[in-house]
């Protein structure tokens, strides 16, 4: 089959967007999605869309990746972080967030870049790397705390934080704001390519990213066929629809950080739920041999949420995987200090 020629990328996100289907919106509104994509244009990075030969070899279609790890940040979380901080009247002195690492960093950069002072609480598993670029993009700006072993010690220490403080909550998923940001991660793949794809893979940990995504393509290109992919030691948005509702893990693998959340959002939760979308797992193993192929012959440095959908292809899916298939590596801040770790866990899926 032959391969697409590279969408061409427009100079600007656009401001007229496909009419709407007539279908019901989503809580979020698809209309929020589209104005959140005018105000980041500028602000965050339009990340490269690219075909990807060797996850298409796997398929008999053709196989996208949509590089949030370029973003300046190294992850999409920048738009979901920068669009609630900006929507902030002009009296907030403080805010506050909780993160595995990544939503720390769009917090950092929209706290430096709008003069707002922040507090990012971290669990003792956040890699080095990731403080170290906290510190780096927040500078005087941010404080840090280390705060339990799990995001949702963490997010327990930013709450209490808050009621002691007043500072404003900064939520890495679970807020209407922050999900816009995210979702606009949607508009900039339709624009790219210039039609819709036949599915788009994304990751998921509390389920910001998928939500929003869905949220608009739910109203504007109900044809796509949307995948999360979770760890299967932090599958808690599938426990949830399991039960109808978020429920908590008693057990928790850390090892995939971004994407390690003991219980799903309730905002996004029903958002999910409702839309349609299609959940999968993948092992610790699979996600390892996966971040290898992409470093070494893809030229791509994935944390391991990074690689969760990417991981995903010919592994995880019975169906047809025909036609065309856009998978967002959705982070880059991976410490090289954990390559042997990843390395020895690749080498049980390859026995």
């Amino acid at each position: 089959m032959p391969v697409p020629s590279a969408p061409k990328a427009p100079t600007a996100l656009p401001t007229t967007l496909p009419p709407h289907l007539g279908l019901p919106e989503l809580r979020l509104g698809a209309a929020k999605v589209d104005e959140a994509a005018r105000q980041l244009f500028g602000v965050v990075t339009r990340t490269p869309l690219q075909h990807n030969a060797r996850l298409s070899a796997k398929t008999p279609g053709q196989v996208w990746v949509k590089r949030e790890d370029t973003q300046p940040v190294r992850s999409y979380k920048l738009r979901g972080a920068y669009r609630l901080l900006a929507s902030l009247d002009d009296t907030t002195t403080e805010v506050v967030c909780a993160s595995a690492g990544n939503h720390a960093q769009g917090v950092a950069y929209a706290c430096s870049a709008l003069g707002i002072r922040g507090t990012v609480f971290l669990p003792s598993t956040t890699p080095p790397q990731k403080r170290a670029r906290i510190a780096s993009i927040g500078g005087d700006w941010i404080t840090i705390t280390i705060a339990g072993e799990t995001y949702d010690d963490a997010h327990s220490a930013a709450t209490a934080h808050s009621n002691q403080t007043g500072a404003v909550i900064v939520p890495a998923f679970d807020d209407l704001r922050t999900l816009v940001g995210q979702g606009t991660v949607a508009v900039e793949i339709i624009a790219q390519l210039g039609r819709a794809p036949d599915r788009i893979i994304v990751p998921v940990g509390g389920g910001g990213l998928l939500a929003g995504m869905a949220t608009w393509l739910r109203a504007r290109h109900s044809e796509v066929d949307l995948i999360g992919v979770e760890p299967e030691g932090a599958a808690s948005m599938a426990a949830a629809l399991t039960a109808d509702h978020p429920v908590t893990l008693p057990d928790l693998d850390t090892f995939v950080d971004g994407a390690a959340v003991r219980r799903a959002g309730d905002i996004t939760f029903p958002i999910i739920r409702d839309s349609g979308a299609k959940l999968v797992s993948v092992s610790t193993a699979a996600v390892c041999v996966e971040m290898l192929d992409l470093y070494q012959v893809d030229g791509i440095i994935a944390e391991p949420a990074g690689a969760l959908a990417t991981s995903a292809i010919g592994r995880a899916f019975d169906g047809d995987m025909g036609g065309l298939t856009v998978c967002v590596v959705s982070g880059g801040n991976n410490d090289v200090t954990r390559y042997p770790d990843v390395m020895e866990r690749a080498s049980h899926e390859q026995r």
